[in-house]
């Protein structure tokens, strides 16, 4: 029962990890740069995780910055 009960958590945890981690604004950022370059129907990859942000700018701007570098790496 207690290995039931482990496999469940972890298949519950692998399958909402994505959906939690996507709630800053530097993961909507990324999500809109990366579809700015390959388009709206593009697979989006995981959100990496969050760099410190420049002074002057701010998480959103940076997310659509690393959402764009990521769309071009796959060319």
């Amino acid at each position: 029962m207690k290995k039931l009960f482990l496999v469940m958590a972890c298949i519950f945890g692998a399958i909402s990890l994505p959906i939690f981690a996507n709630d800053s604004e530097f993961c909507m950022g990324f999500i809109e740069g990366y579809k700015t370059i390959r388009g709206d129907m593009a697979m989006l990859p995981m959100c990496p995780m969050e760099p410190m942000t420049p002074m002057g700018s701010t998480p959103y701007r940076e997310g659509i910055k690393a959402g764009m570098r990521a769309a071009n790496r796959g060319f």
